[in-house]
């Protein structure tokens, strides 16, 4: 089973670390997407739906662009994943396709619920602003590369 976020929650959380980690008032949706190795296209339609969010705000013109709507430390992952995805916690049933019924549970009910609300819970408890940190340390060289990185090169 895949557990990865899709292409517009993965390009979003770039655009938002880029956003969080910018020096300047706005940036350009060209400039996001080239540092970002994102679709300019693309996101586009992505920095959309986060402004839909109010998660960041946008000004027109020559010194125009987009910024973070609100201090980084107040946005949760959760928030962004939910925003792109679609709420985590759905009433479908884990083996049936369809909605559990209290007097019909599955099996898997209990299982399946506890996951999604670990997940859920660890998506909330991880800032926007901890995760632009974590992005800085890890360009800068100053992170531990975590031992189960998929990414870890041999030594």
């Amino acid at each position: 089973m895949k557990l990865t976020p899709t292409n517009r929650t993965d390009y979003g959380i770039r655009a938002l670390i880029y956003l969080a980690n910018h020096q300047g008032p706005h940036a350009k949706a060209a400039d996001i997407g080239s540092a970002m190795g994102i679709p300019t296209g693309f996101l586009q339609q992505v920095l959309q739906e986060l402004q839909r969010a109010r998660l960041v705000s946008s000004r027109s013109g020559p010194l125009g662009g987009y910024r973070l709507a609100r201090a980084p430390a107040d946005i949760t992952i959760l928030e962004i994943v939910e925003t792109l995805e679609g709420p985590i916690e759905t009433s479908e049933c884990a083996l049936r396709g369809g909605p559990c019924h209290w007097d019909d549970v599955c099996a898997m009910h209990w299982v399946w619920s506890s996951a999604r609300s670990a997940l859920s819970d660890s998506l909330r408890a991880a800032t926007l602003a901890r995760v632009a940190a974590d992005d800085r340390a890890l360009a800068e060289g100053k992170a531990a590369v975590p031992v189960d990185s998929h990414r870890r090169r041999p030594d």
